[in-house]
């Protein structure tokens, strides 16, 4: 398993939201967003270690997405009526996206280093900051649409991963 061409990703991440939301929405290439005013956003992680001959070597694909787009992800994935989203189903929508997202974003080859994926963890906001100061971005793919409940998800060089294990 390997990380698919850069030039591909956003065209794979497209089709997986509509997967997770049952709307379109479209990723394009850019640069992380630092965290709004007076927004609450979701922040998950999902490991992805590298080849067993590089133990401390790792990846890591970021999801930040708005709270509102969470609650719409949330209710379209467990079928709940809008007042009855729970912060729970919360949780677990989004840990859910973060996981698709970054599965599709890794493909398998025999011929190439395996990875094992880990499991989507959410971070707190100070936290998942600390992960990107401390990390190499590789790319980073945005969506914003008219609505303003924006979707960011970043692949980064995790050189020092200790922040996902504490």
């Amino acid at each position: 398993m390997y990380l698919v061409p850069k030039d591909i990703m956003a065209s794979k991440l497209d089709p997986a939201w509509v997967f997770l939301s049952g709307s379109e929405r479209h990723f394009e290439e850019g640069r992380p967003d630092d965290a709004r005013p007076g927004e609450r956003e979701h922040t998950i992680v999902l490991p992805v270690y590298l080849s067993k001959d590089l133990p401390a070597r790792m990846i890591a694909v970021g999801l930040l997405i708005n709270d509102l787009e969470a609650v719409e992800i949330a209710r379209f994935m467990f079928g709940i009526p809008t007042g009855d989203v729970s912060p729970d189903d919360i949780t677990d929508a989004c840990k859910e996206a973060c996981n698709v997202l970054g599965s599709c974003l890794v493909t398998s080859s025999i011929d190439v280093h395996s990875v094992d994926i880990g499991l989507p963890l959410e971070l707190q906001p100070p936290r998942f900051a600390e992960l990107q100061c401390n990390a190499v971005t590789c790319v980073t793919f945005s969506s914003e649409p008219d609505s303003g409940h924006r979707v960011v998800v970043t692949v980064f060089d995790a050189v020092d991963h200790r922040i996902l294990e504490a």
